[in-house]
């Protein structure tokens, strides 16, 4: 169960920025104070990549393609070109063949119904079937299609795979509770332990300089740059603008 509390940040790994985490979160007026947690009860921990595995795709859509296309196609990531260059898109009588195949690699004619669950099927594990059931003209296609050396440049329809943004990512697990911002309602009077009002006097300190020195933005327009120079806050800090037209003319 996830600790809901800790919605300020996400947990840091050592104590000092975790204590740069409690240092805003108080700065902003918040009843806060800094716990330890595991990394997967808290409301946004961190995460890792996962490593590319075909079986966190979808089949997304089939067009028209020639294999050299896709291999110069600059809009796909190298591991989609390998997906579809190598998988096609089968359907399923039930979840529990495609589990068995995801698992065990191995295909069976469970997996190739014209209707059910979608799902990736390897080309060269479809070749090896049709080759064992004697089908020998199904098993050339393919192979014409995804294998042949001399048929990068013939038109077939391929399939197409993407994954959602929640798949790739995967929560990390660490040995060790990470340090994160914990907060509480204003009636809950909370005490910060010592060492960690002292770090953040000492941050306070450190830091305070920063907030003269200019932040610079830049905005380009149509006819002209415009270049802003800010100390402070919006409500509470200066700024200088400076615009620098494109062309200059004396008319």
């Amino acid at each position: 169960m996830k600790n809901e509390k800790t919605n300020w940040s996400s947990p840091k790994k050592n104590i000092f920025a975790g204590i740069n985490d409690l240092r805003k979160a108080l700065a902003s007026g918040c009843n806060a104070i800094l716990i330890k947690e595991d990394n997967e009860k808290c409301m946004y921990p961190i995460r890792v990549k996962k490593l590319q595995d075909f079986r966190l795709y979808k089949h997304q859509y089939g067009t028209m393609s020639t294999r050299r296309q896709i291999m110069d196609d600059k809009h796909m990531s190298d591991f989609q070109k390998y997906l579809t260059l190598n998988y096609v898109n089968k359907y399923a009588a039930n979840k529990e063949a495609i589990e068995h195949y995801y698992n065990n690699g191995t295909l069976t004619y469970d997996n190739l119904g014209n209707i059910g669950r979608s799902h990736l099927v390897k080309v060269t594990d479809l070749i090896d079937l049709m080759r064992f059931a004697g089908k020998d003209d199904i098993a050339d296609r393919y192979y014409d299609q995804y294998i042949c050396p001399n048929g990068m440049d013939k038109k077939h329809f391929f399939d197409f795979f993407s994954t959602s943004h929640d798949n790739i990512w995967a929560i990390q697990k660490f040995k060790r509770k990470l340090w994160v911002v914990e907060l509480h309602d204003e009636k809950v009077k909370l005490n910060i332990p010592t060492h960690q009002k002292v770090l953040i006097k000492i941050l306070n300190t450190v830091l305070h300089p920063l907030k003269y020195i200019p932040r610079k933005s830049t905005l380009k327009m149509p006819e002209y740059t415009n270049y802003n120079f800010r100390i402070g806050g919006v409500t509470n800090g200066f700024s200088v603008e400076f615009q620098i037209p494109k062309k200059f003319s004396f008319k």
